[in-house]
């Protein structure tokens, strides 16, 4: 079974600030800090931050799972991540990866769109998704906060 959620929202900030900010490395550290109950850890594995690097995100109560930066376009402002090893994989998952676009509405206000993809052989697994796409709604909401207390 193929699935798909997909959530956006908007941000009082140019779509380059908001850009370097998912873009990069720090967006980890900003989901942690800003997030701890949803990630509580984020290290670096493999790579340099870009296109290719792993992470492991460690959950809080010690779950954990590896996720793959598969692209980042600078030009496009795309990051697509997928979980390659853990995680939902371990949950029977057999693909689950994210998209975060950054979309300029004008010079001061963009719009971030996240979509999961995913496939499953059983639809039970399908409330983990819900789950999943609530908590990263949650960071989106987050950054939504964070650029607005920017700005101020």
């Amino acid at each position: 079974m193929l699935g798909k959620f997909s959530e956006q929202v908007e941000i009082n900030a140019s779509a380059s600030a908001v850009w370097n900010l998912y873009s990069t490395l720090q967006f980890a550290k900003f989901v942690v800090e800003k997030l701890p109950h949803i990630v509580e850890k984020v290290e670096l594995i493999e790579g340099n931050g870009g296109s290719g690097s792993v992470m492991l995100v460690s959950l809080p109560g010690n779950a954990s799972y590896k996720e793959k930066f598969v692209s980042i376009d600078d030009e496009k402002r795309v990051k697509e991540v997928e979980i390659v090893e853990g995680g939902y994989l371990d949950l029977g998952f057999s693909f689950y990866g994210i998209k975060f676009e950054v979309i300029e509405k004008d010079e001061n206000l963009s719009i971030v769109k996240m979509t999961i993809d995913f496939e499953t052989k059983d639809a039970e697994n399908i409330p983990l998704t819900i789950g999943n796409f609530q908590a990263l709604v949650a960071i989106m909401k987050a950054t939504v906060e964070y650029f607005n207390q920017k700005s101020k």
